[in-house]
C-alpha cells in the first residue's frame, strides 16, 4: 500500500538523475559490502579463538586477514556512510550561518573532500602498482601479497569521491540542500526552551 500523503519516487530524468541515482546504488551495495566483511571478519575472530584456546593449535593466517578485512571495510563503507550523512560532523556552525554563507561553507568542504579524497586515489593507485610490479609480501608467515588489501585505498577512495560528487551535483542543481538543512532556520539562539 502507498501513502496517499508521500509523492511517488521521482525516476531518473537526465545524465545528472542517473549520475546521482547510479552513485547513491552503489554506494549502497557498499554498505552491504562493508557490512558483510565485517560479519566475516567476526566469524575469523571466532574462528581463531577456538583453534588457538580450545584446540590449542597455532593461528597462522587469522589475525592479518581480520586486520586487512576491517580496514578494506571501513574504506568500502565509507560512501555509504556518507550517502546517509551519517559521517561525524558538527551541525552547530551551518545552523548560524545564512542561507548564503552555509551554501559557501558546505561547497568549500565538499570542494576540500573531493581534493583529499583524489589525492589519495592518486597516490594509492601508485602504492598498489608498487607492490604489484615488485610482489611485495606481509612479512609475517602467511605472506599474503600486499597489493591486494592495499587495493582498498584507491576503491574505497574513489568511491568516496564520486558519492561526494554526486552530493555536490544534488545540491547544485536543486535536488538537495547543503549540509541537508532547510533553506531557511530560525537561529537557534532564538529558539526557546518549551516546558
Amino acid at each position: 500500500m502507498s501513502d496517499p500523503d508521500r509523492p511517488p519516487p521521482l525516476r531518473p530524468t537526465g545524465p545528472v538523475d542517473w549520475f546521482i541515482t547510479g552513485t547513491r546504488r552503489v554506494s549502497l551495495f557498499c554498505g552491504f559490502l562493508a557490512a558483510g566483511a565485517l560479519a566475516v571478519s567476526v566469524l575469523v575472530v571466532c574462528q581463531l579463538v577456538f583453534m588457538r584456546y580450545v584446540m590449542n593449535a597455532s593461528t597462522v593466517w587469522q589475525t592479518e586477514f581480520v586486520i586487512y578485512l576491517m580496514i578494506a571495510s571501513t574504506l568500502i563503507g565509507m560512501p555509504y556512510v556518507q550517502s546517509r550523512r551519517g559521517h561525524v560532523n558538527v551541525d552547530l556552525l551551518p545552523l548560524y550561518l545564512g542561507r548564503r554563507t552555509r551554501a559557501a561553507l558546505y561547497y568549500l568542504c565538499v570542494g576540500l573532500g573531493l581534493a583529499v579524497c583524489a589525492l589519495v586515489v592518486f597516490y594509492s593507485i601508485e602504492l598498489v602498482h608498487e607492490a604489484y610490479a615488485y610482489t611485495w609480501r606481509s612479512p609475517s608467515i602467511w605472506r599474503p601479497q600486499l597489493w591486494i588489501p592495499y587495493l582498498a585505498l584507491p576503491v574505497g577512495f574513489g568511491l568516496m569521491f564520486l558519492q561526494l560528487l554526486a552530493d555536490l551535483l544534488a545540491c547544485l542543481t536543486g535536488r538537495d540542500t547543503p549540509f541537508g538543512l532547510p533553506n531557511e532556520i530560525e537561529s537557534p539562539l532564538t529558539l526557546r526552551r518549551e516546558h
